[in-house]
């Protein structure tokens, strides 16, 4: 295959691995290949290694002012944001990929990522304790910013009063700002995994066939981690700002472990179709957000005591 072909070479020519590594992250929609191969570097060559590469997948970052426009209102509401995001996700991905090449298991990379995410958000909360009138603000100049948008939706409401709109879209940031934080950085691990899963599946394709496979079918959490979920839903449930702030990173947590579970059970499906109906869940599983999200996770936190791997072992 030439994917294989390409990645021995890359593999085996490191210079050129680099240069091919920072020059391709500028390309729009293929320049996540630069991150990409990275993590493979690292999962299969080394945690000094694969640090470099990830600089060179990450250094491109700094010149994301090449392709947005200029003003003086877009720079800090997105260029930096976009730059801290994207660093930050690049960064992540080496520190889990590095833990697999220590041959960590899925379990404790997931939760690893999580523990990282809940340690950023509240040394944020330390630092800076008014963060939540900070999002405040930045949703407020963020909603500003778009007044198109906006002289549509109204435009479109025909029923609606300006002045009601206007209360709604406050009382929208007024509840988006208790989980902003949270949310980013959820939003940011997210992307770290998703690009790890993609550099074990290229690995999995040329040296270690079926390998993603089992490790993700195999996620599940420990009682420490069922305990701290717990806990923080009876503190987010009293009022606790900086636990209901963390929430997003540990659905998250919780939430791949649950899919995890349910991609085991659909690998026990003996036919051909199975793929259908894992669509069709998922399909179902987006439609009925937030629902869902709580179904799973619940599925997840019973998983850590029940062990239904062990009690369904066969359909």
């Amino acid at each position: 295959m030439r994917l294989q072909h390409w990645t021995k070479y890359l593999l085996s020519h490191r210079i050129q691995a680099l240069a091919l590594t920072f020059i391709i992250t500028f390309i729009p929609m293929i320049g996540v290949l630069g991150i990409l191969f990275a993590a493979l570097v690292t999962i299969r060559k080394g945690i000094v290694e694969g640090a470099a590469f990830t600089i060179a997948a990450t250094l491109p970052y700094c010149f994301i002012r090449l392709y947005v426009p200029g003003g003086e209102a877009v720079e800090p509401l997105f260029v930096w944001v976009a730059v801290a995001v994207g660093a930050f996700s690049n960064f992540m991905t080496w520190v889990l990929a590095s833990m697999l090449n220590r041959r960590a298991s899925w379990s404790a990379v997931l939760q690893i990522a999580a523990l990282l995410g809940v340690l950023l958000i509240s040394v944020v909360h330390l630092v800076y304790p008014d963060v939540f009138d900070w999002w405040a603000n930045f949703l407020h100049s963020l909603s500003a910013q778009t007044p198109d948008a906006i002289t549509a939706l109204k435009s479109n409401a025909m029923h609606a009063d300006a002045d009601s709109m206007k209360e709604a879209q406050i009382q929208a940031i007024n509840a988006a700002k208790w989980i902003a934080t949270g949310s980013v950085v959820g939003v940011t691990l997210l992307v770290s995994i998703m690009q790890l899963i993609l550099a074990c599946w290229w690995e999995a394709i040329v040296f270690k066939p079926g390998s993603l496979r089992l490790g993700l079918r195999h996620i599940r959490l420990s009682p420490l981690a069922g305990v701290l979920f717990i806990a923080s839903l009876v503190f987010s449930y009293l009022g606790n700002a900086v636990v209901l702030d963390i929430m997003p990173v540990l659905y998250l947590l919780f939430c791949g472990a649950g899919l995890s579970l349910l991609h085991y059970f659909f690998g026990l499906l003996k036919t051909p179709v199975a793929w259908f109906w894992l669509v069709l869940l998922y399909a179902t599983l987006i439609l009925a957000m937030p629902i869902s999200v709580v179904a799973i996770a619940t599925l997840a936190l019973l998983d850590i005591w029940l062990d239904f791997r062990r009690r369904f072992k066969k359909v």
